[in-house]
């Protein structure tokens, strides 16, 4: 959705090492680019504190034996208990001192090894993006103390949130008051909450988990502490909207409360940075979210559901799926000058950026994602959905399924028009938000993500 809507993917210094998912998605961007368009870049690097890629890993990887400052990874858990697996711990923190040394180890296995050289190399030379000055100078530890303060807005507020926001604001106020934030070294670092030692200056030496109660409370703090802690970095980037979503849930989980648990920590990062808009995109809680989430994959639900076939199916849509994302750099490869031509692609968006009233930036909008759905051919296409949506989805076999993967962004936070401009589309959106509805007939949802794009300062909800 990123590419398709001519911004640049902008990764912060910890999921660019540490992201396993990152990782893969840049693995297989990275492949479909080398074989179509070797000068486009989709990916920027945002860096605090660093001067490289390089030196962020090298001092994210002393984290991982630091007690003060501990760091759990995803992607190399070997680091936090090597004899666990099997491994000597001198030889691993000896190894990991050196990123050269940790790419040659003989643990970390090709795989893995792959993928960190791989972006390693694609992030150097390239622009980062620095991180811009705080718009207030809070830290995790403070936020969080606020969080929990009955005279903070976010506490005078809470009794007049729907009853879902009220709820899971009650449970995750209780759980962190518990684990206090005002102790010493309580919130200096995330990972703590994911690490089963004893919770810092607890005088039982209970884990985090024992302290809240249970896992799936634990799970709501983590979601809500990490939220914040992105939001404080997507808020130094300072360049674009922000993609939060949950975790994709295979089947049909509801994962309503860790999407409320990202609202509320979005709204208390406003409410103590920018004072207007703190509330909560209260909408999360009502079924169309359910409906339209940020993410899904649908399968066919009249095809005979077998697991060979249906692995086939996913097969085939990540195959399309790398060829759809060939065709969208090659076309954003072509950004002129030089004597080159401008591809259609970038004309469409330097319309949109130039549109200056209601029609002209309706008018340009479906242009531009019609110039999408051609470059992606039968592997999928692009529209507008509802009342503020704009969704591309690529399909596995065909322009209808059996496997289709759809993203929806809301539309204000995306495309940035006027007020004026946002309040004159809004009603001629609906027949295309009818069309879509009726495209994922005879579908079933696999897998999703609940979620939005959201600008951090509140200045558009």
């Amino acid at each position: 959705m990123t590419l398709a809507l001519g911004r640049d993917v902008v990764v912060p210094q910890s999921y660019a090492f540490d992201s396993t998912g990152f990782l893969s998605v840049a693995h297989t961007v990275l492949q479909a680019r080398n074989a179509t368009a070797i000068n486009e870049h989709p990916f920027r690097l945002h860096l605090f504190r660093a001067n490289s890629f390089e030196d962020a890993a090298t001092s994210i990887l002393g984290r991982a034996f630091d007690k003060n400052h501990p760091f759990l990874s995803s992607l190399l858990p070997e680091l936090h208990k090597p004899e666990q697996y099997g491994l000597d711990s001198h030889h691993v923190r000896w190894q990991s001192e050196s990123f050269d040394r940790l790419l040659n180890s003989d643990w970390i296995g090709d795989i893995r090894a792959q993928a960190l050289n791989e972006i390693r190399t694609e992030f150097r030379g390239l622009p980062r993006v620095r991180a811009n000055p705080p718009a207030a100078p809070l830290g995790l530890g403070e936020l969080l103390t606020s969080t929990i303060a009955e005279t903070s807005p976010m506490g005078r507020a809470a009794q007049s949130l729907p009853e879902p926001f009220r709820e899971v604001h009650a449970e995750l106020v209780s759980a962190i008051r518990r684990l206090d934030p005002t102790r010493s070294g309580a919130f200096n670092e995330r990972s703590r909450l994911r690490i089963p030692d004893p919770w810092p200056d607890d005088p039982d030496r209970r884990t985090p988990e024992e302290i809240v109660g249970s896992k799936s409370t634990l799970n709501l703090v983590i979601e809500f502490v990490d939220t914040l802690h992105n939001v404080i970095v997507a808020d130094s980037i300072g360049i674009a909207p922000a993609t939060f979503s949950t975790d994709v849930s295979v089947g049909d989980r509801i994962l309503i409360s860790r999407a409320i648990a990202q609202e509320l920590a979005i709204a208390q990062y406003r409410s103590a940075t920018y004072r207007p808009a703190w509330l909560p995109h209260q909408d999360v809680s009502a079924g169309e979210s359910e409906e339209h989430p940020l993410f899904e994959v649908r399968l066919n639900s009249q095809a005979t559901v077998t697991e060979s076939r249906t692995l086939g199916q996913f097969s085939n849509l990540r195959d399309n799926a790398v060829d759809a994302i060939a065709a969208l750099l090659d076309a954003r490869a072509q950004r002129g000058g030089s004597g080159r031509a401008r591809s259609p692609f970038w004309k469409g968006m330097d319309k949109l950026a130039a549109a200056e009233n209601a029609t002209a930036a309706r008018k340009a909008l479906d242009a531009h994602l019609a110039c999408v759905a051609s470059i992606l051919g039968g592997q999928g296409d692009a529209g507008l959905v509802g009342k503020f949506g704009v969704q591309v989805f690529l399909t596995g076999s065909g322009a209808t399924g059996p496997a289709i993967a759809a993203a929806l962004w809301q539309f204000p936070s995306v495309l940035e028009f006027s007020a004026i401009a946002i309040g004159a589309l809004a009603p001629t959106m609906t027949k295309e938000g009818v069309q879509s509805a009726r495209r994922w007939q005879g579908t079933r949802r696999r897998a999703h993500a609940l979620g939005r794009v959201v600008d951090v300062r509140g200045y558009q909800s």
